[in-house]
């Protein structure tokens, strides 16, 4: 006789669904790996991609808007490096600029099992105000924090960060 709790043996072999929520100054390159690292663990793994148009520091103060080009660029440098990893993904956006209204406008439009947050460490973040505590909440799914590296400084490519905050814009991307 086999022990199947709760029917863990069907839901292993049902299609997994995954929510990479990058925020746009993270290197994709990190995300990308770790999304391989998932579909390696299940290959029936699909992934929906959601950059917020997160405004950091005082970007709040200014264009509510400013961000969206760094997020657009961060989507297609995502979408590109899935492509070559040869990664399903089946959603792919840019969200609002507060992190967890996109997190939960995503999960509205493409149902989650899970969510990964790629984003920048807090040196100060409460735990019940922390951003992977609030998006639980908000959502109801199973959320984890992956650490990542800034792709300001070293970045490996074009989406490198200006010194004023916001990535190098490409006219093509607006």
């Amino acid at each position: 006789m086999i022990n199947d709790p709760a029917g863990a043996a069907q839901r292993h072999s049902a299609h997994a669904r995954v929510l990479l929520v990058a925020d746009w100054t993270v290197d994709p390159h990190d995300v990308v790996a770790e999304a391989c690292r998932q579909h390696s663990r299940r290959w029936n793994t699909a992934f929906g991609v959601l950059v917020p148009a997160w405004l950091h520091g005082l970007d709040w103060a200014g264009d509510p808007h400013g961000s969206v080009p760094c997020a657009r660029r961060q989507l297609v440098a995502i979408q590109e490096l899935a492509a070559a990893a040869g990664l399903p993904v089946e959603s792919a956006a840019v969200g609002d600029p507060e992190p967890v209204t996109a997190i939960y406008d995503a999960t509205r439009d493409w149902p989650a099992d899970e969510v990964l947050i790629f984003a920048r460490a807090r040196h100060f973040a409460l735990r019940p105000l922390d951003l992977e505590h609030r998006a639980r909440r908000s959502s109801g799914l199973p959320v984890r924090r992956v650490a990542t590296a800034a792709s300001g400084g070293q970045a490996r490519r074009s989406w490198a960060r200006r010194p004023s905050g916001h990535c190098v814009t490409n006219p093509a991307l607006v």
